[in-house]
């Protein structure tokens, strides 16, 4: 990739200061965009800032995308720091464990205020800016959004959420141009403090994933949604397939995800 390619926009990228979040924005400075990140953790914020100091210019700003009234604030700063955006990465968002039975309805509502709200806040805030700029929004999504999986019901469902909002967005803004992708994320490595939700609310920390994707890769795949003007990516060779099952082999689908279920029941007890 040109290391320049991107000189004289402006990014932002919800999430920033964590695991793909943080690569993406890497990515992007360092290909000579100025680059915003937010997050709820100022301790990690501080961190990830001074981590990509070296990419290229990197702002961080302290901002929970469940609240309208800081995302709203959040892009009137970049527009009165930078008089532009051009690319929104909404990847914020929290993942959960535990059956639906199980699952609180407060856990439920949390999944559908980072996941799906807080993306749609942004997304909401950024589009005049985007139309000014004939930018591009890409949403961040995962594999459990193609086909809803045992023991993560709500999760799921928040992210698949943004697939209809990323379709109407899309037709909403052709005219003017807009490029919005959706990004659907397969198995990637994790910070070693990545944490998701129990069902009865409290967090925990999951184990680091192996033999997965690199947040690296998966953050030039979601740069090459942006720089290409994708509409959908699913990433990963095991993801494609399973999309593929999942579309000509319903049947076939649900059959290997209940024996699947069948045979990891203690895992989906234990996160309960």
């Amino acid at each position: 990739m040109n290391s320049q390619v991107l000189h004289g926009r402006t990014a932002l990228v919800t999430g920033g200061s964590k695991g793909i979040g943080r690569e993406t924005a890497r990515l992007l400075a360092s290909m000579g965009a100025q680059v915003y990140i937010c997050g709820r953790d100022r301790n990690a914020l501080t961190a990830a800032e001074g981590s990509l100091r070296t990419a290229g210019r990197v702002h961080a700003h302290q901002c929970d995308v469940r609240d309208p009234e800081a995302c709203m604030a959040l892009i009137a700063r970049i527009e009165n720091e930078q008089g532009r955006l051009d690319v929104l990465v909404c990847n914020a968002g929290m993942s959960m464990r535990g059956t639906i039975e199980a699952c609180t309805p407060e856990v439920m509502r949390i999944m559908a205020d980072i996941n799906y709200l807080g993306a749609a806040y942004m997304a909401h805030f950024a589009c005049g800016l985007l139309k000014a700029s004939r930018g591009s929004v890409i949403f961040v999504s995962t594999l459990a959004s193609l086909h809803g999986l045992p023991g993560m019901g709500p999760y799921g469902a928040s992210k698949a959420a943004l697939r209809a909002f990323s379709q109407s967005l899309r037709s909403e803004l052709a005219s003017w141009g807009v490029h919005v992708g959706l990004v659907h994320v397969g198995f990637t490595e994790n910070d070693h403090d990545k944490s998701v939700y129990r069902s009865d609310g409290s967090l925990a920390t999951i184990d680091r994933r192996h033999h997965a994707q690199s947040q690296t890769q998966t953050a030039s795949c979601i740069v090459s949604c942006i720089l290409h003007r994708r509409r959908e990516m699913v990433l990963t060779r095991l993801g494609a397939a399973a999309d593929l099952i999942y579309r000509l082999f319903p049947k076939l689908s649900d059959a290997l995800i209940l024996r699947y279920t069948r045979r990891n029941t203690d895992m989906y007890r234990t996160a309960e």
